[in-house]
């Protein structure tokens, strides 16, 4: 993972959350929050390192929380949790695929928020568990999936217009000898 690369995580994880406080409409209209940040730890847990993991946890969960009635840290510890979690199995998924970044999305949209509820449930601030939330939950989890391969084809051109390209390989050995001959 390079410097830049690095910034432009951060960068999106904090339009993700000035996305998620800014435009209320879409919490009116469908009934739940949209939450960009697990799509985009699917992104940095299957394309860079632990660092990358750890700095969009910390940035984008105290970003999340800072504007949320949860108390600091719930959502960095669910985003990290996430984000190892697919780490270590990123081997097993095939990250190039359509499918598979759609299923990681939902995977991990519906992942962090459990453990969030999970975490509140051991706090002073207990959680309602409802029909309501289950749908608000299963919601945020469908729209994380769907977006999630928007993420990928974005930071894949973020990547192509940023940085070096490999040259291709020429089909001319190095080594060769070339023979010059009198016409």
């Amino acid at each position: 993972m390079n410097r830049l690369e690095t910034i432009f995580i951060l960068c999106a994880a904090w339009l993700a959350v000035a996305f998620e406080i800014s435009f209320p409409g879409f919490r009116q209209l469908l009934g739940f929050q949209i939450s960009l940040l697990p799509p985009l730890m699917v992104y940095v847990a299957l394309s860079n390192s632990l660092p990358g993991i750890v700095l969009l946890s910390l940035i984008g969960g105290v970003a999340s929380d800072a504007f949320s009635a949860n108390p600091i840290g719930i959502s960095t510890l669910a985003l990290a949790g996430t984000g190892m979690l697919l780490h270590h199995n990123r081997d097993l998924v095939l990250r190039d695929q359509a499918y598979a970044q759609v299923a990681m999305g939902l995977l991990a949209t519906a992942l962090t928020p459990a453990l969030v509820v999970l975490a509140l449930m051991n706090t002073q601030h207990p959680v309602l568990l409802t029909w309501r939330l289950f749908g608000q939950w299963l919601g945020t989890a469908l729209i994380g999936g769907i977006c999630t391969p928007f993420i990928f084809r974005f930071f894949a051109l973020l990547n192509r217009w940023f940085s070096y390209q490999a040259l291709p390989e020429s089909h001319f050995r190095d080594t060769r000898q070339i023979k010059r001959t009198r016409i």
